[in-house]
């Protein structure tokens, strides 16, 4: 959510109003409070419509969500009425919209029945927004996995589905930010537990590609569109059309065609 600035209104001659929203991510918010006279500016400041428990006698006003009922995640209306002709000013308004700021602690890849998991281990997420997970396998970085971060500071444990590649993976995980940009990508190097890569057993004109183990597909048409994409050790082609096709796997590019 942009934080919200609306414009100082006057309540009488001597005090006014200005007003901030946002989410709340764990920060506190810090506003700058300008003096007057022999005192300072800020009267009082309202969460919500309640009167927040601050100290104003000082030069930056530190207001505690926590401390005042709020919890993570949880949308906010703050008023702050002051005196004089000098406004106070939030410093820190990005700390209430959605950032990307995590630290990915570990990751490793374990088995899970005849397939695998990709398993991260990630605290100090800012905000929950979803977390995108690339492979690099081809000369090129591509997405294999996207799951729903929970935010919040403590380390959370995640698991995605993932097929890998044998020996080192090379991943990387990273959040889109408020502005639409990646942010704060982790590089790593995993090393996978499969021994042998997947090979086609089997291509069925018309109605199956059989895998030796489950891996990650893509069927592609002679125009480069993704007709087919999954995870699994059967690929059903049954609905193309007749024509030529390429088959994506792991680090593969095979060409078949249907009847």
């Amino acid at each position: 959510m942009t934080l919200v600035f609306v414009s100082v209104f006057a309540l009488n001659l001597f005090s006014a109003e200005v007003e901030f929203g946002g989410t709340f991510y764990e920060q506190n918010a810090y506003i700058k409070n300008p003096t007057l006279g022999s005192g300072f500016c800020i009267n009082e400041v309202l969460i919500n419509g309640n009167k927040a428990n601050v100290e104003v006698n000082t030069g930056v006003v530190v207001v505690d969500f926590a401390a005042n009922g709020l919890k993570f995640c949880d949308k906010f209306n703050m008023l702050v009425r002051y005196s004089g002709d000098s406004k106070p000013e939030l410093i820190n308004p990005k700390a209430f919209v959605a950032s990307s700021t995590f630290d990915l602690v570990s990751a490793k890849i374990e088995p899970a029945g005849n397939a695998f998991n990709l398993v991260l281990s990630i605290k100090s997420e800012a905000a929950p927004l979803p977390f995108y997970v690339e492979l690099y396998k081809s000369d090129k970085w591509v997405v294999c996995g996207v799951f729903q971060g929970k935010g919040g500071s403590a380390e959370k444990t995640y698991s995605i589905p993932f097929s890998g590649l044998v020996g080192e993976n090379k991943i990387r995980v990273y959040q889109v930010d408020s502005d639409g940009m990646k942010e704060r990508e982790k590089e790593v190097a995993v090393m996978s537990p499969k021994t042998s890569a997947v090979v086609v057993k089997k291509i069925v004109s018309g109605k199956e590609i059989l895998f030796s183990g489950v891996t990650e597909y893509k069927v592609v048409d002679a125009s480069g569109n993704t007709k087919l994409h999954g995870m699994s050790d059967v690929v059903d082609i049954s609905s193309l059309t007749k024509g030529m096709y390429f088959l994506v796997y792991e680090d593969v590019y095979k060409k078949f065609k249907t009847k």
